[in-house]
């Protein structure tokens, strides 16, 4: 990266890439914890044995639900590789948690180079193209674009996009390197 990292515009996209993330994650945590808040009302209300009025249906069905990140991910990667849906295991819990890590670390990090073999390394084992490496990028900015919501704008979008773009290259030149020595 070299002058490039130190120039301002790149500073500045990274300290933005990094707030808006900040703001995708804390949008995961509030559907946490309203989903635990929920839960926790529901069981009160079963334990009392009370109806639920017509009221507290429509109020339910007027907020907007807002589903864990790792569901909203996994709804967009599958459109783009339903292919792979066999290979994930059922409980995507532990996926988000390893994509939340790695989409925090490669923000973070002024190289990503060391996160690629990471990943290379353990991915060796399943036959992936191009087109999931792309299907990955696409799925994690449709993703933080629906939790940024009115946030997402148009310039933040795109600088999501190149940023993935990027680190799926990397991801991918690294795989292959991998693939080649097995």
């Amino acid at each position: 990266m070299g002058n490039e990292a130190s120039a301002p515009e790149t500073r500045y996209k990274r300290e933005v890439l990094k707030l808006s993330w900040r703001l995708v994650l804390t949008v995961q945590e509030q559907a946490a914890s309203e989903q635990a808040s929920k839960d926790a009302s529901r069981i009160s209300a079963a334990s009392q044995q009370t109806g639920i009025t017509q009221d507290s249906k429509f109020l339910d069905q007027g907020q907007k639900v807002i589903r864990p990140f790792h569901e909203d991910f996994m709804t967009q990667f599958f459109k783009y590789c339903p292919d792979l849906k066999t290979q994930f295991p059922s409980n995507y819990t532990l996926v988000s948690k390893m994509i939340q890590s790695f989409v925090s670390n490669a923000v973070e990090a002024k190289d990503i180079t060391s996160l690629s073999r990471k990943f290379a390394k353990g991915h060796t084992k399943y036959k992936l193209t191009d087109d999931h490496f792309q299907g990955f990028s696409g799925a994690l900015v449709d993703t933080i674009q629906s939790r940024l919501g009115k946030f997402g704008t148009i310039e933040l979008i795109k600088i999501w996009r190149m940023t993935t773009d990027a680190i799926v290259a990397a991801m991918h030149k690294e795989y292959l390197k991998a693939k080649k020595k097995k």
